[in-house]
């Protein structure tokens, strides 16, 4: 049968494979090993860096693959003087974390160029240690911990591999042997894990960075900028609720509330932080009944708390203080870099804000002069209106949240882009089309022309039940901009011009739910694969929520009520200590006995030339351990003449036994199952010759 192109390349690839030396099959290992545990942070990294890597990298593999020379230093040099000026280019330093890492990788890529000797390959051993640990640095995801701990095993394979004796042992061996170690070593890095001591906060916390922020809210909103965060699936925190869960349309998120309006961006009003306080607005007051639930948040690297509107007390955070803001934001003094869990109430039905127009409210009227003058017009007429039928700013809203729901405009992630200057007059009369976001700017800036105090309130909206654990989650693409505005005697109002376009968007019933999957990309499979993919990723967040519960949001608080339900109550620092010490004593103790045991069992390879060795020293023929079997077969063959005890066969029989041991530990064979065959044979005549 006459074989494709591409099945005769393939088998060329593979037969080369097996027929390289050693040491670039070692090589070509270590760098696949160095690939694994740098490609998560490709993601983070500019992209130059992760080019230059894998260029480095590729250039090493070629290199052993033909067995060609490295190259010389003043090369490496060059190009590491390059990354530095880079680097000092694109971060302004080469410290910090991102500028760190990058270099850190282009260092481990320049090290595989150089690697000459065994003290190249140990410091190449480090840095590559040194880099699993930098992946934490940027995510502490279950799926980054899966690939670092295989990316850990490969590299303790390699270690391992570099150590063993000459030859060609085969990768399989070194594999089982670093797989054996960290199968050793688990049992007191669980134990270490849940006793060492825990001052405050978990010890995992993502180091703050000037240059690149966490995916998600930020402080302001820009039009355009939720429509992106709604392209983003990833998961923004997971609420399981101590109770019924209130309807979709009742689940609004609340994060920061926007009411400055200046250069085409929304922001914080700065003095709403003047009069921060750890108890509840006074003018706060709940209508409806109450709902309790715990929250575990990601890092944000932001200062406010998500919770549903409207919050009854501030809650608790380890290593966090939370306080309240006059506009219901929960806020905190520092940014959230770490998972966060905390147990709040809420009253989804309230009523707060002055009853009173103040000072403080004519801020909320404000709009930049010359900005959108359709727009104004618009909420001045609709003001005269609302005048002259005897009404004040709920006729305006409604006036407006009518226009929407029976004008043609667009529910879309795909608006375009809006002029700065005139983008709210495009939104409202000429194009139509917008996110969220477009349409409570739009409501808040025609409210304000109007003369009613109104602004903007991000976060997210609804979620989704995960029925494998029974959480409600939150993803990025639940992200939300709403409007609210002032009354007299009623205070701030929630108004949601999106719910008067697309209320899929807001109650998402079983029906809805079916209409906006292709929101989730999956319009193009059929029911089946639908469920069985929405499935599938119930599971993988369960199995993350199980993650994030109890590796990194394991703080002291849920140290404590382990230990309390392990006998230790209340145990303070130095009985943790105490305890992390006698962990690790017993785990170098059972390491110890390990170590001892297995010295005592011997090499096959090693007890069977004992065996052949011990015999020749009865006939004479004396050996060291460390003698090579062709040395010792030479000394045979040497004094055969002498012998008197050795009858001529068995010594040529034990020159060709020493010969076959010699081939078959250091010559390659290619087929393992040849070379068990072979050593069976092997043994069986080293037996039958001692017979």
């Amino acid at each position: 049968m006459q074989t494709s192109p591409g099945q005769r390349l393939f088998d060329r690839w593979s037969h080369g494979a097996r027929t390289l030396p050693r040491d670039a099959r070692d090589t070509l290992f270590l760098l696949g090993v160095s690939l694994l545990l740098m490609l998560p942070l490709f993601i983070h990294l500019p992209g130059w860096t992760s080019a230059l890597v894998l260029g480095l990298l590729a250039w090493r593999a070629a290199l052993a693959w033909r067995g060609a020379p490295l190259p010389g230093r003043s090369v490496l040099v060059l190009i590491l003087l390059f990354s530095i000026v880079i680097t000092l280019w694109e971060f302004h330093t080469v410290l910090g974390r991102d500028a760190g890492v990058a270099l850190l990788c282009v260092l481990l890529g320049l090290k595989t160029l150089e690697m000459r000797s065994r003290r190249d390959a140990h410091v190449l051993f480090f840095l590559g240690f040194f880099t699993i640990a930098a992946n934490f640095l940027f995510s502490q995801s279950l799926g980054t911990a899966l690939v670092m701990v295989l990316a850990t095993w490969g590299m303790l394979a390699a270690l391992v591999n570099a150590n063993l004796p000459a030859g060609r042992p085969p990768l399989r061996q070194s594999l089982l042997t670093a797989l054996r170690m960290m199968v050793l070593g688990a049992p007191a890095m669980v134990v270490l894990f849940m006793v060492f001591p825990r001052i405050s906060a978990p010890l995992w916390a993502l180091p703050q960075s000037s240059d690149k922020a966490i995916t998600g809210l930020s402080a302001s909103m820009s039009p355009g900028q939720i429509a992106e965060l709604a392209r983003d699936d990833s998961v923004a925190f997971r609420v399981v609720f101590h109770g019924p869960r209130p309807p979709d349309r009742e689940l609004y998120w609340r994060g920061p509330v926007l009411g400055v309006f200046a250069g085409g961006v929304w922001r914080p009003d700065p003095r709403q932080r003047d009069h921060a306080s750890l108890t509840p607005p006074a003018d706060l007051q709940l209508t409806g009944p109450r709902v309790r639930y715990t929250v575990t948040l990601q890092p944000t690297q932001q200062t406010f708390v998500f919770a549903l509107d409207a919050p009854v007390a501030a809650p608790k955070i380890e290593g966090y203080m939370v306080q309240w803001l006059p506009d219901l934001q929960l806020v905190t003094g520092r940014p959230l870099d770490h998972l966060s869990r905390y147990t709040v109430e809420s009253a989804p039905q309230f009523r707060y804000g002055p009853t009173q127009l103040t000072p403080a409210l004519r801020a909320d009227e404000a709009l930049p002069a010359g900005f959108d003058p359709r727009s104004v017009a618009l909420g001045r007429q609709l003001a005269a209106q609302a005048r002259a039928a005897g009404q004040g700013g709920a006729f305006v809203a409604q006036a407006l949240l009518q226009r929407f729901r029976t004008q043609p405009f667009r529910y879309t992630l795909n608006p375009g882009t809006y002029g700065l200057r005139d983008g709210v007059d495009q939104f409202l009369f000429d194009r139509r089309a917008g996110f969220c976001e477009h349409y409570a700017q739009a409501f808040v800036v025609v409210m304000r022309a109007a003369g009613i105090p109104a602004r903007i309130v991000t976060g997210y909206q609804g979620g989704r039940f995960n029925p494998v654990d029974d959480t409600w989650v939150v993803r990025q693409s639940d992200a939300h901009a709403w409007a609210e505005y002032w009354l007299p005697e009623r205070g701030w109002v929630r108004a949601d011009p999106t719910a008067a376009v697309d209320p899929a968007r807001i109650d998402r019933s079983g029906a809805t739910l079916a209409a906006r999957e292709p929101l989730l990309g999956m319009a193009a499979l059929g029911t089946r694969d639908t469920a069985w993919l929405l499935q599938l990723r119930n599971q993988w967040d369960a199995l993350n929520n199980t993650w994030n519960q109890w590796v990194l949001n394991y703080g002291s608080n849920r140290q404590q009520d382990l230990l309390r339900k392990l006998g230790l109550q209340q145990p303070d620092l130095a009985t943790l200590a105490a305890l992390a010490i006698a962990a690790l004593l017993v785990a170098t103790t059972l390491g110890g006995a390990f170590l001892a045991l297995e010295r005592r069992r011997r090499d096959p390879w090693t007890q069977t030339y004992a065996l052949l060795r011990g015999k020749l020293e009865q006939a004479g023929i004396d050996s060291e351990a460390s003698t090579p079997p062709r040395t010792l077969a030479e000394r045979l063959e040497h004094v055969s003449a002498q012998s008197d005890t050795l009858s001529p066969a068995a010594q040529q029989t034990a020159v060709s036994l020493l010969l076959q041991l010699e081939h078959w530990r250091y010559a390659p064979v290619p087929n393992t199952a040849q070379r068990k065959t072979q050593w069976s044979a092997i043994r069986k005549a080293v037996r039958r010759w001692r017979a």
